[in-house]
């Protein structure tokens, strides 16, 4: 049963770009005033505004009480944690999704693993994980397969604007995966660390739809928009996948959840491909299996793997 979980989890967390990316298309098919009612601002908003409420109230401790005995370092760490995590990486990772192809954009992301260890060994004076060198280059490697034979035949990789959209995210993700991991010590609440920091995501995310669309960008009330914002990317996917999450580290390895969640690459490459009609050309595949044994170096025998 718990095998289903973590199946699960790798399932719907490979699908969240494929299925934004479709309804980004969507709402450019539906456009109102000139504006798709698909924006950054009332997906994030739905998504976060569930997640941090459901983890509110899954953690029983005095979130109040916590907050006022925080040490004014930490209390910095976790805003920074906010901004990184619950803002700046998803508007990122949002705007690279809207000119990039799901394929290009989530091979892109997996920058977000090196990053990661590379941040921790500066930062935080972490080792880095053995065969780390190999696993880079598989990754570099296959980012190079896809812009050097795939540009032009579903990767994208000219589209500056996005690809630089996509990096942003990639070094917001590392550095927050790092504050994370110093936080780990100070043993915080999830209703802090998860479900104030989603919930300041969500208003702030809210006031910039307010200011920028009007009250109007919240109730696009079209059975499409209900359906695929708030019932499949809010509730199933983005909700779902963090309580798959959360179910999979109460049975199984840090590593094995990390292993599951790393394995999501390919269901959102073969998920695009399949709903989205992105091309799965021979260089697409090349670079997806170069980067897939990249990722997977760090789950072999003797690795240590990198906060993600």
């Amino acid at each position: 049963m718990m095998a289903l979980v973590l199946i699960g989890y790798t399932v719907l967390s490979g699908l969240r770009s494929t299925v934004l990316k479709g309804l980004q298309l969507q709402g450019a098919a539906h456009a109102i005033a000139g504006e798709n009612p698909i924006s950054f601002c009332n997906v994030f908003l739905m998504s976060q505004l569930m997640i941090g409420l459901a983890l509110l109230i899954a953690e029983p401790t005095n979130v109040g009480r916590e907050i006022k005995g925080l040490r004014p370092n930490v209390r910095i760490a976790i805003a920074a944690d906010s901004f990184l995590g619950c803002f700046l990486a998803p508007l990122a990772f949002y705007l690279a999704l809207d000119q990039l192809t799901v394929i290009t954009q989530t091979l892109l992301f997996s920058l977000s693993l090196p990053a990661s260890a590379l941040l921790a060994l500066w930062w935080l004076k972490e080792r880095l994980p053995k065969r780390f060198m190999l696993s880079l280059a598989l990754i570099v490697a296959g980012l190079i397969v896809g812009k050097l034979f795939g540009s032009g035949h579903g990767m994208g990789m000219d589209q500056l604007k996005g690809v630089l959209w996509a990096l942003v995210a990639v070094v917001a993700t590392a550095t927050r995966n790092c504050l994370r991991r110093r936080l780990v010590a100070d043993h915080l609440s999830r209703g802090l660390t998860g479900g104030v920091t989603n919930l300041a995501g969500a208003l702030v995310f809210g006031l910039i739809a307010l200011v920028v669309y009007g009250p109007q960008h919240f109730f696009y009330l079209q059975l499409w928009w209900v359906v695929g914002v708030i019932v499949i990317y809010g509730l199933s996917l983005s909700l779902g996948t963090e309580i798959l999450r959360q179910l999979s580290t109460t049975s199984f390895t840090v590593t094995q959840v990390a292993f599951a969640g790393s394995a999501s690459l390919a269901v959102t490459v073969l998920s695009a491909a399949l709903f989205l009609h992105e091309p799965l050309t021979l260089p697409v595949l090349a670079s997806l299996g170069l980067i897939l044994l990249g990722v997977f170096q760090r789950y072999l025998p003797g690795t240590s793997p990198s906060p993600s």
